[in-house]
């Protein structure tokens, strides 16, 4: 009987904290497609073999329903156990053994008594204690969550490094305002530096929507008050005679290449604009949201951008270095700068050059709190000074660096040989808490930038410059004249430019914002039939039109990009009926005005034939530009047909070898009765053997 109780009283505390049919229902409706495609949804159902936004909605329909029958059997059989009538006492005297039906003593009917009190039912007792375990939980959670966690925060904010706080940081999870930069007008916002319209969350959030209609964002603030563009990106035109001016300078180009868009990212004739006998760096951005397919797959990484920086023309002789770095995460950079100090030296100024979004400015504020900067200029605001650029009147932004003399690489050397240790015992732990966890947050590179001539200042610099900002701190600009920096070589941040393969010019803020991913990307991998068609949000198309039985398709995307599987025979009809509603994606919410000018799912490819290397090796990859990329799997010695729609016919490239090419190792289980996989891992740490067919 105590028993029972006790389990009685589990199952009420633990269906306590369920959520109700009516809340789950509230979930599942406020995430529904947009009334207005309801009709086209319901008519069109049959057809539509796969999309991920219905397939969510489905799984939390069937986990509402199984909710439901859970709790239905639960109350049967609680009703069943108290509608029970306890036995008797008197059945212990009936036996076939007389000599038991001795009578108790008085003292032994008081102990008997209060031994058997327990198994009573006086619910105003059981509610007791029921009651006082939701006290105590609830006392468990207050010393968990004190309630002074703010103030915590606060002392944790203070304590943040001084440098970061000085530039502002941005939140990923903040929402996007209503309110237009006054300068510019995109949207308002503190998600990411790179988008249109930001600013640093320190401003953004404690500014209410009537201020913010008073403000510009930080580039505009910036290109208005100090004739410094921050981020700017140029024409394509201009773009070629500003990169040109630098042709005849003995300097070292970093060309930084989007690792989730490349050969997008990489403009078109930079190897003839730079000069073929140009020394040149290729850096990979953004290798901390690549996952993790294989033990070397960062060695395969670099082999891939190496061969098509090669393919647009840039001799492998000139290319004094290949590195993978994360910008925001810090991976690598200390690594970069290492190799800039023993292969550069100090020869001469070195610009950063790639397309936007590609992260130069992410690289240049890392670079300048590092020791690549000279220490004393680090301190100052917004990078140090801008410098005007030949045949324009924009300013853009450098910083002098530090020479790297025979000492100073001793004492950094010392440094990094003290922190290597512990940075490889914070690697092993992250990976033990990855592979306990599956968490893509301890699978992430990570990496720290030090500094290690660092100085406090405690008194004004003489060679710097402030000026007020309208923040609460003045604006500092290095003297670039003073004898201290005469001789200086320089660190540029050159404009960015729109690749004409890009489509993120056609797109708002909000959906930029869900093409981007902001997290290490999880691969959806689907089995494909001869005459599907699949859909990558409203953004591209590839039909699968003469393939084997065995084919398979990893798809390296932004969880919030839906895709949709039909058949070849209604996929115009598909795209056209649900242009602009949430089963695509993106575009969001279509106008009549923008509709119209949107552009068409042009056919890039009316034939793309890929021959097979393995059905658990990707063959190649369709990059859609801006958008991601997916592998394509096919039997060994095998043929596949394929077709290719974009945007515009913008940016569709086929991608020999594959960057992932064990990709769909990262597959959950197989989805009953759709060609879906669940999505699974982002990484893995297991080796990888090449399987026959």
């Amino acid at each position: 009987m105590h028993l029972l109780l006790r389990n009685l009283r589990f199952n009420i505390i633990r269906n306590y904290h369920r959520p109700s049919a009516e809340i789950l229902t509230e979930i599942i409706n406020r995430d529904n497609v947009n009334k207005k495609y309801a009709e086209a949804l319901d008519e069109f159902q049959d057809k539509i073999l796969y999309n991920s936004l219905l397939e969510i909605q489905k799984a939390r329909i069937r986990k509402l329903d199984h909710i439901t029958e859970s709790q239905k059997k639960a109350q049967i059989r609680r009703n069943q156990e108290f509608g029970v009538e306890p036995l008797p006492l008197a059945l212990k005297h009936f036996c076939d053994d007389q000599s038991a039906n001795i009578l108790e003593d008085k003292n032994d009917s008081i102990m008997h008594k209060k031994k058997f009190q327990n198994i009573v039912l006086p619910f105003s007792r059981y509610l007791k204690v029921e009651k006082s375990n939701e006290e105590e939980e609830k006392d468990t959670q207050t010393k968990e969550n004190p309630e002074n966690w703010m103030k915590d925060y606060e002392l944790y904010d203070e304590a943040e490094d001084e440098i970061q706080n000085e530039y502002g940081t941005p939140d990923p999870e903040h929402p996007v305002s209503e309110i237009p930069c006054g300068g510019c007008g995109a949207l308002l916002h503190c998600k990411d530096p790179s988008i249109p319209g930001y600013l640093p969350s320190e401003i953004f959030k404690d500014l209410s929507d009537d201020e913010l209609k008073t403000v510009h964002c930080q580039r505009c603030h910036f290109l208005a008050r100090y004739n410094t563009a921050i981020s700017v990106s140029v024409k394509p035109e201009d773009y070629i005679n500003i990169i040109a001016s630098i042709k005849d300078e003995s300097s070292l180009a970093i060309v930084m290449v989007d690792l989730l868009d490349f050969p997008c990212s990489i403009f078109p004739e930079l190897s003839n604009v730079l000069g073929k006998t140009r020394p040149i760096i290729l850096v990979g951005n953004k290798v901390d949201l690549i996952p993790r397919d294989s033990q070397n797959y960062l060695e395969h990484l670099k082999e891939c951008l190496l061969n098509e920086a090669m393919k647009m023309g840039f001799h492998k002789k000139f290319i004094k270095h290949v590195a993978l770095i994360s910008a925001k995460t810090g991976y690598g950079v200390e690594e970069l700068i290492t190799k800039l100090h023993s292969i550069w030296k100090y020869k001469g100024n070195v610009y950063l050059i790639g397309c936007t979004n590609v992260g130069k400015s992410s690289l240049f504020n890392a670079l300048l709190r590092s020791d690549y900067c000279k220490s004393e200029a680090t301190n100052l605001i917004q990078r140090a000074t801008a410098s005007p650029w030949p045949g324009t009147t924009l300013k853009l932004l450098k910083f002098p660096i530090l020479r790297p003399s025979d000492f100073r690489i001793a004492e950094r050397a010392k440094r990094l040989e003290n922190e290597r240790s512990q940075r490889f015992l914070l690697e092993q732990h992250r990976k033990e808490q990855a592979t306990d966890t599956k968490s893509i947050y301890h699978a992430t590179l990570i990496g720290h930038i030090g500094q290690t001539f660092a100085k406090v200042q405690e008194y004004q610099d003489p060679v710097a410059h402030s000026h007020s900002s309208g923040f609460t701190a003045p604006i500092l600009t290095l003297n670039e004249n003073h004898e201290k920096y005469a001789k200086s070589k320089w660190c540029f941040d050159t404009p960015g430019v729109m690749h004409k393969d890009q489509i993120l010019p056609l797109l708002t803020t909000d959906e930029i914002i869900k093409v981007l991913p902001s997290q290490m990307i999880k691969a959806r991998v689907f089995f494909m039939k001869p005459g599907m068609s699949l859909f990558l949000a409203g953004l591209a198309r590839v039909d699968f039109y003469d393939i084997p039985k065995l084919t398979r398709v990893i798809v390296f995307a932004s969880l919030k990009l839906p895709i949709s599987i039909v058949n070849t025979e209604d996929a115009d009809e598909f795209y056209k009926k649900f242009l602009g509603s949430e089963v695509l994606g993106v575009p969001l919410d279509m106008s009549e005005e923008r509709l119209e000018k949107w552009p068409k799912l042009e056919m890039v490819y009316d034939e793309v034939v890929i021959e097979g290397i393995d059905k658990h090796v990707s063959a190649c990859d369709f990059v859609m530009s801006s958008a991601g990329w997916m592998g394509i799997n096919l039997p060994k010695d095998t043929r596949g047909i394929f077709r290719a729609w974009i945007l515009d016919k913008r940016g569709f490239h086929v991608r020999k070898p594959s960057i992932l090419p064990h990709g769909f190792n990262l597959r959950g289980k197989r989805i009953r009765d759709t060609p879906a996989y669940k999505v699974g891992d982002a990484f893995t740490y297991r080796k990888v053997y090449r399987k026959n067919n």
